[in-house]
């Protein structure tokens, strides 16, 4: 996995959150998407998928005090909005794009583009809700 350079705006708030390039082998069989443990940028202890999300929902809306996660749209299309230090962005995470590292802080809320749409989640900390804020300006 490495910083993802083909688009001009690749990391935002200071780089607490980041692109990162996802190596995919596609072939006539369809796309093996490998994660290899040791080379993300933190130690996982956590993974969660997030599927059958009507076309339009929004799922998240909070942040995390401590620890990253790691958002990779596994099929379909996924809006995000990011939200730090009164500031905010917006990208779309697409099943052939590259994955998005979310650092301690950041708030995010994910939108469901189109039908079918499937998220994966690998997170640094084990769950607990006590990390978590709910107001977009309420981080760390």
């Amino acid at each position: 996995m490495t910083g993802h350079n083909t688009g001009p705006v690749t990391e935002w708030f200071d780089g607490r959150a980041r692109l990162l390039d996802i190596v995919r082998s596609v072939d006539e069989r369809g796309t093996l998407t490998p994660l290899d443990f040791p080379a993300l940028p933190f130690t996982p202890r956590r993974l969660f998928t997030v599927a059958g999300v009507p076309a339009g929902a929004r799922r998240g809306g909070h942040g995390h005090r401590r620890g990253e996660q790691l958002l990779l749209c596994i099929a379909g299309r996924i809006a995000v909005r990011l939200a730090a230090t009164g500031r905010s962005a917006s990208l779309t995470l697409q099943a052939d794009g590259p994955a998005l590292l979310i650092g301690p802080g950041i708030w995010a809320e994910q939108r469901y583009a189109v039908p079918g749409s499937v998220l994966l989640v690998v997170a640094s900390e084990p769950y607990d809700p006590a990390s978590y804020f709910s107001d977009e300006n309420g981080g760390p």
